[in-house]
């Protein structure tokens, strides 16, 4: 079983989304550098998707924030399929 978005929300940050999943990570994990990726499984899902730059996993939401290039609505279908296959 894998983690689903329920919500998502719009923040200050035009290239940033946050992300209310079930179930809640309840943990939290910050990766400011793509490149370096993540041992947290979720956060590593995240970062494999293209065109994300970073990720913040919190107790009860994830922030993923993405380049300039990069179109919200085609990155949402991708982070949806990769954490759906997040062993919870």
């Amino acid at each position: 079983m894998g983690y689903t978005i329920k919500h998502i929300e719009t923040t200050p940050n035009p290239l940033a989304r946050k992300l209310i999943v079930d179930p809640a990570p309840g943990r939290i994990v910050s990766v400011f550098d793509a490149s370096k990726g993540s041992d947290d499984p979720l956060a590593s899902a995240i970062l494999s998707c293209e065109g994300v730059s970073n990720v913040l996993v919190h107790t009860e939401f994830v922030s993923v924030c993405f380049t300039k290039e990069t179109k919200w609505a085609s990155l949402k279908g991708a982070i949806s399929k990769a954490i759906g296959g997040v062993d919870v």
